[in-house]
């Protein structure tokens, strides 16, 4: 699977701390979870005036990650995790 977007559409960027992790657009982040048999959602909202969102699932070995102003919708067989806090820094 490449990340680059010339094999598969998905696009983003890899980074590592203590794991891998490959922080990628909301609709590659969507489309995984299409993929995912079983998936789980880790979800924050995260600023007092404008809320920033970030997402965390695992697929395959890797975390994909995604941030976004506008909340996602995911559908009723997604389990969600409400979280304190996600560390996407590189």
């Amino acid at each position: 699977m490449k990340l680059d977007g010339r094999e598969n559409g998905i696009s983003g960027r890899i980074f590592s701390d203590r794991g891998t992790g490959v922080r990628v657009r909301c609709e590659d982040f969507l489309n995984i979870l299409d993929k995912n048999p079983d998936p789980l959602v880790i979800v924050t909202a995260e600023g007092f005036f404008t809320k920033l969102y970030k997402y965390a699932t695992a697929y395959k070995g890797f975390v994909f990650f995604t941030e976004s102003l506008d909340k996602l919708e995911f559908n009723s067989n997604i389990e969600v995790i409400n979280a304190t806090s996600i560390s996407t820094e590189i």
